[in-house]
């Protein structure tokens, strides 16, 4: 009997259309429909704005959060009532979801009732599609008692709980906690914004992100449960008593009989019993729940940076050898579970007979909340000695929460073998440099003449001293110019112009121009090189084609970037063994 009470609800509409069409022949009249009025997110719905005996111009788009309204066109044309071809223009409005919910849209001409409109995530079945003429059977709901902490709000139509932990949290340590919003459909018309929390002593992370979805029998009638999974994290010690808020859109019920009836037979069948009164927004709280926060214990470990959690740590270097001069990067890995927000780690600020630059960072999560994951810390380095080097074990402190205590945790030293420079010029097989003086027992070889020094400036900052290598880079490219074919003249003449720009650059001190042209000359050279464009040339891809060089090269572009916007200042021999790198990428010829 309840169901066919409700379904001859739907019948009158027509007839009093009808009669209202009959009634008023000289009068505009309008009404709105929308279709579907269940889709799934992504998915779009169409309202329906038809006037009969009239021309309506425009009508207001209205505001609703979390759906978009667009107008999708106008149409003319005549509908049947009652048998009567009636002329009609027709107005239709785009409604694109931006979440699921339940929402209520108003009426967009005056008079007009609201229209209701669900949205469900794009892997939940529609069981209210008509896949045959008649409507399927509501699924019965089992009597079960209200769960134990769950109050029911808003006439018994809603309810919000948190789920915190029992325990004593710390200060800056990063939490996971559960949201559950429980709704009746087609009493609660709309969500209007996440879940809020209700003091402003706490944090939590990113709830834009859609909630996980179940169907629940909570005394006999449907509710629907979003459950957000998410992080809290407080930001003062002390005892406080915690809660969220859920903002939603309730119609009141007209009786308690109504209530109940449209609460088993559910959307859409529960929004006719409910659209005699206009929805009230309303926020429906959690039970307050009372939790401890401790502040972090004194004796901070030194470069201690503020990390709560459970961390491990392991370091490496790439490329494991290399020759003076030639870059390697040296990582911290940290990972666990905690406040990666708060892990940060300055690796080397200084380091004997090596050259040390500024540390990059980059987290990798291993779950949806960013609470499990690494955090990989890099930092160039750039040795000045050949032979046998060790990298010191790196140490990183942190908070446990389980422990109750700070920790140390330290990599392994990482053994490092350095060639000799690849670049040393002037140098004989012995290592020692040809046309100096080598000091020792050697009758044959009488000492230089003392002279007295004019100028306490290096050599390589005299003006005489730097025409050499120009003077040198100019001999060598015209006797390659004369032996070479063609082809490979211009390419020679092309480095020749880049190794003097960047003498002249090494010479002024002007690091940027220094680097942005070797850059600029590198790129021209392997785009004509490999055949491909300059977008294309990547970090991956001169590794795979030069190998190690192809690290050092990369290095090269990053200190133009470097150079540029930090004012980044290399030292002359760095000049020199750039400038050297360049010019045997710009005269080497093939792949």
């Amino acid at each position: 009997m309840a169901l066919i009470a409700i379904l001859s609800l739907l019948a009158p509409i027509p007839r009093v259309l009808a009669a209202a069409v009959d009634a008023n022949a000289d009068t505009m009249l309008t009404y709105e429909t929308i279709e579907p009025a269940r889709i799934q997110l992504g998915e779009t719905a169409e309202i329906r704005v038809t006037t009969f005996y009239g021309y309506l111009k425009s009508v207001p788009l209205p505001s609703v959060p979390g759906l978009k309204f667009e107008f999708a066109g106008r149409s003319e044309g005549l509908d049947y009532i009652n048998g009567k071809a009636v002329p009609s223009t027709f107005i239709q409005i785009r409604v694109t979801p931006t979440f699921t919910g339940v929402f209520t849209i108003p009426g967009l001409t005056p008079g007009a009732k609201s229209l209701g409109l669900e949205v469900v995530t794009a892997n939940e079945p529609n069981p209210y599609a008509f896949r045959n003429p008649t409507l399927p059977k509501p699924k019965p709901v089992a009597p079960a008692p209200v769960p134990k902490g769950i109050q029911l709000k808003a006439g018994g139509a809603a309810f919000v709980q948190l789920v915190i932990p029992k325990r004593a949290i710390y200060v800056g340590e990063s939490v996971p906690i559960d949201i559950e919003v429980g709704i009746r459909p087609g009493i609660v018309t709309s969500f209007n914004g996440p879940p809020t929390l209700s003091n402003s002593e706490f944090t939590l992370n990113d709830l834009s992100r859609q909630p996980i979805r179940r169907q629940q029998g909570i005394e006999g009638n449907p509710f629907e449960i979003l459950t957000w999974h998410t992080i809290l994290a407080a930001v003062k010690p002390g005892d406080f008593s915690l809660s969220v808020e859920a903002p939603l859109s309730v119609r009141d019920a007209q009786s308690v009989e109504d209530s109940d009836i449209a609460a088993r037979l559910g959307w859409p069948f529960a929004q006719i019993m409910y659209n005699k009164k206009p929805p009230r927004d309303v926020k429906v709280p959690s039970p307050a729940s009372d939790l401890k926060v401790s502040p972090l214990p004194p004796g901070q470990p030194e470069g201690f940076s503020g990390a709560v959690g459970d961390f491990q740590v392991t370091s490496d270097i790439s490329p494991a050898n290399a020759a003076v001069g030639e870059p390697q990067t040296l990582r911290l890995h940290i990972s666990g579970a905690g406040n990666f927000d708060r892990v940060n780690s300055s690796l080397l600020n200084h380091l004997d007979h090596w050259k040390t630059y500024p540390v990059k960072s980059a987290f990798t999560a291993r779950n949806a909340l960013g609470y499990s994951g690494e955090k990989v810390f890099e930092q160039p380095l750039i040795a000045e000695t050949p032979g046998e080097q060790f990298i010191p074990a790196l140490d990183f402190s942190f908070f446990n929460p389980r422990s109750q205590e700070y920790e140390r945790v330290s990599t392994q030293p990482i053994k490092v073998t350095i060639a000799a420079s690849l670049d040393a010029m002037g140098r004989n097989p012995g290592g020692a440099p040809t046309g100096l003086s080598v000091q020792g027992l050697r009758p044959d070889h009488p000492s230089p003449p003392r002279s007295e020094v004019s100028d306490l400036r290096p050599l390589y900052f005299q003006a005489w001293f730097s025409a050499i290598p120009t003077m040198l880079a100019l001999l060598l490219a015209g006797s390659w110019f004369a032996v070479r074919p063609a082809a490979v003249r211009g390419t020679s003449k092309a480095a020749q112009r880049a190794l003097v720009g960047l003498e002249a650059a090494a010479r002024s001190g002007d690091s940027s121009a220094f680097f942005e042209l070797a850059r600029q000359a590198l790129l021209q050279a392997f785009t004509a090189r490999w055949h491909i464009s300059a977008e294309q040339i990547t970090g991956a891809e001169l590794k795979a084609r030069l190998g190690s060089t192809g690290e050092n090269i990369e290095r090269l572009f990053a200190l133009a970037d470097e150079a540029k916007y930090s004012g980044y200042q290399p030292e002359a021999g760095d000049f020199q063994r750039w400038s050297a790198l360049v010019y045997s990428q710009l005269t080497k010829a093939g792949n």
